[in-house]
């Protein structure tokens, strides 16, 4: 009896030929300071002046839910905007992207649908998809299950200055466009014990269509607001831990954020087509501020003059959701 790789479940030659595809999908998003992309050991660039930034995340648990639902393409918007708004956040612009894909068989899903939806956001975020690692583990991750993680590369040319927040700079966010890529796992809870239809209809759309919609990337924003207005002292992604846990990281010690919880709006059926509102029926809102954005997605510290020029000439792109007072015995409150 003869035993082969492909009976153990792992296809080389499959493989094989969807790397060439994605050597071609990936090659559309390369810019002039990439030497060598997909193909190599190793991507190579050449970088700028300044301040190397990396960082390393996941899409999490809502993968599930856009399996369930076979709506896998949005996934590599979220895997890029996670990544690419950890970068900004350290006020970097992403350079090089790569990504890491584990599937029992590689007919679990699209591989190719998957890069083609990560190289579209890497296009939007202004950075390479410069190679990445599909790999084939049968036994190992479930049937019908994988895994997604993604690595961003930027270059840094001011670095935040946490240290000089003062009292009466303002906090001003983008707004997120429903829970992004975080707190899905109280979702898919919500969904099991039937407190959620993903069937409902929200303001405009399925509630399954705004729980799968794609993390918003916020290159092109930010960048916009630094070519006019100078960068912010400081900035946060609100992700996992919300607008507490986040925001928390960049206020220096014996000052608070006080966040007007009115400015949030995020228990608006007008907001997200509703979706904080309808969850917030069955979550309590301590939990709910804990877990999601709460409608802030990425948030900026200027201070006060600068801010209400940023206000008046960037309106609608961007609001005031805080100030920076004196120490209230928490780094943020929420009132």
């Amino acid at each position: 009896m003869e035993i082969s790789y492909k009976s153990a479940g792992v296809d080389i030659d499959k493989a094989d030929a969807i790397k060439e595809n994605i050597k071609k999908i990936a090659s559309g998003t390369l810019k002039s300071i990439v030497i060598h992309g997909v193909g190599p050991f190793a991507a190579v660039a050449k970088l700028p002046a300044g301040f190397i930034v990396a960082t390393c995340d996941g899409v999490g648990t809502k993968i599930a839910i856009a399996q369930e639902f076979n709506r896998i393409e949005g996934l590599g918007y979220d895997l890029v905007a996670m990544n690419v708004n950890d970068i900004l956040a350290m006020h970097g612009k992403p350079l090089l992207f790569l990504d890491y894909i584990g599937v029992p068989n590689l007919e679990t899903i699209n591989i190719e649908k998957l890069i083609s939806s990560i190289a579209s956001a890497c296009i939007e975020a202004d950075c390479s998809l410069v190679g990445g690692e599909t790999a084939q583990m049968p036994g190992f991750y479930e049937k019908n299950r994988f895994e997604l993680v993604g690595f961003c590369i930027g270059i840094v040319k001011k670095l935040p200055q946490k240290n000089k927040i003062s009292e009466g700079d303002v906090i001003l966010a983008f707004p997120s466009n429903g829970p992004h890529s975080n707190g899905y796992s109280l979702i898919r809870k919500l969904i099991e014990e039937k407190l959620i239809n993903p069937e409902d209809r929200l303001k405009r759309d399925k509630l399954i269509d705004v729980i799968l919609r794609p993390t918003r990337i916020y290159v092109n924003d930010f960048f916009e607001i630094v070519k006019e207005f100078g960068y912010p002292k400081a900035s946060a992604n609100i992700t996992g831990g919300g607008i507490p846990g986040n925001l928390s990281r960049i206020i220096p010690e014996k000052m608070t954020a006080a966040i007007d919880k009115k400015s949030l709006e995020y228990l608006s059926e007008n907001f997200a087509d509703g979706i904080f509102s309808h969850i917030s029926r069955f979550v309590p809102e301590k939990e709910m501020i804990k877990v999601f954005n709460m409608g802030a997605g990425f948030v900026m510290i200027y201070p006060k003059k600068k801010a209400q020029i940023i206000l008046e000439k960037m309106k609608g792109k961007v609001f005031k959701i805080g100030s920076i007072e004196k120490w209230r015995e928490e780094k943020v409150v929420i009132e």
